[in-house]
């Protein structure tokens, strides 16, 4: 029989995508563009899996999950999609029972996996229940009722490590995978560390400058949650990454300020041929890569305990000879970033100020101007409008404060 996939998403090209990946025999797709067409096809469809995206029209994924959880009492497994991933998706782990998530953009066969993961979890839970309900004799059965009763309240209590040994073997068995990685990346760090012969702790900008001046590598500033990889070569800083992002956090950027849905991308120069065949200009992709350059450098020069070290390999992967940083110019346009942060953060100190746009709203305004001049209706708040925005909302802040500045919005 094939398995029964609900997806809910309002976007178009999610939607193909779910055709293209779900196509033969082995899944029944239904689509769902709002939550609350979803909850109609919850209860008439009986899926076996709801593949559900975040941000959505008329009712979003938190509240639709409460509903299916607490109002109609269904365990069916939810996969959420979202591209917040780990500062959504632990939310709703911890919040709901039965749901794990995957970061957009994804590979299918990643998604396919994860189905799957979960699809078999919820088959060995079924079947366990039925095991040990078939053992259990009839006049056992009100007792079997009262120790449910028990451990359910129990389950309300604290957890008390010392009381609860297979809880605690559980969990630590779980555990163990992810920080065998950790572990294993931080061991990679500390050897790099080592035998770096450039390297230091807690860096200024001045000596990131001073690295990158000359010659070519890669520059890392790490602690012990995040590192971050400066690419430079002869005075220019071509790149830089985030452990946890990738190239990830520059696409979805993007997305937000062309307004154009960008494929999956290993590297900065695919993203960057991706937006030449969409007509995006080079002083538009400029422009967005330093800001995105500048928020990193914060990020990193703001990161706890951090230390720094450069190595050689460089990827020429990452290099777009237009698109650069020169670092002679790096302290002057990252100053320049920062009190451009200061004065916007003087302006919207408050999340419960109410935008409203005024006169032209057509003209230069980029896609990401557009969308918040579209949201400033006099009915939502600053706080409602970023968040929006997800992983984008200093950059969201930053254009609202700009188009207050110019007269578009008013406050």
């Amino acid at each position: 029989m094939p398995t029964r996939i609900l997806a809910i998403d309002d976007s178009e090209t999610m939607h193909r995508l779910f055709k293209m990946i779900f196509d033969d025999n082995e899944y029944d797709l239904k689509l769902s563009d709002n939550g609350e067409e979803g909850l109609e096809l919850v209860k008439n469809y009986n899926p076996d899996i709801i593949l559900l995206d975040f941000i959505m029209p008329k009712l979003n994924g938190f509240h639709f999950c409460k509903i299916v959880r607490n109002e109609l009492k269904l365990d069916i497994p939810i996969l959420l999609i979202t591209s917040k991933a780990e500062d959504v998706g632990e939310k709703f782990i911890a919040k709901f029972a039965n749901i794990d998530y995957i970061p957009k953009p994804f590979q299918p066969d990643e998604i396919i996996e994860k189905m799957e993961e979960m699809l078999g979890a919820k088959d060995e839970q079924v079947s366990a229940v039925l095991e040990e309900e078939s053992f259990i004799p009839e006049a056992k059965i009100e007792e079997k009722a009262v120790i449910k009763e028990s451990v359910e309240k129990e389950s309300e209590l604290p957890i008390l490590t010392g009381e609860t040994p297979d809880l605690e073997s559980k969990i630590i068995k779980s555990l163990q995978p992810h920080l065998r990685k950790i572990i294993q990346k931080m061991i990679q760090l500390e050897t790099e560390y080592q035998r770096a012969e450039v390297k230091g702790e807690h860096p200024e900008l001045e000596d990131l400058i001073n690295v990158m001046k000359s010659g070519e590598g890669v520059l890392n500033v790490f602690n012990f949650e995040k590192i971050f990889s400066f690419s430079f070569k002869e005075g220019k800083l071509f790149f830089t990454k985030c452990s946890k992002s990738g190239v990830e956090q520059v696409s979805e950027i993007f997305q937000h300020v062309t307004g154009i849905s960008l494929f999956k991308s290993e590297t900065f120069l695919e993203i960057y041929e991706q937006l030449k065949t969409m007509n995006i200009s080079d002083a538009q992709i400029q422009s967005t890569f330093e800001y995105y350059i500048f928020d990193m450098i914060n990020s990193a020069l703001n990161l706890e305990e951090s230390r720094y070290f450069t190595t050689e390999s460089f990827d020429n992967k990452n290099v777009v000879n237009s698109v650069y940083i020169s670092v002679d110019n790096l302290q002057s346009g990252f100053n320049d970033y920062l009190k451009e942060k200061a004065e916007i953060n003087k302006i919207i100190y408050d999340d419960n100020l109410i935008p409203q746009a005024v006169g032209q709203t057509e003209g230069k305004f980029n896609e990401l101007e557009r969308k918040i001049l579209s949201f400033c209706d006099g009915k939502r708040n600053v706080g409602q409008i970023l968040k929006l925005f997800g992983n984008n909302t200093q950059m969201a802040k930053n254009s609202l404060g700009t188009l207050i500045l110019t007269g578009f919005i008013k406050i």
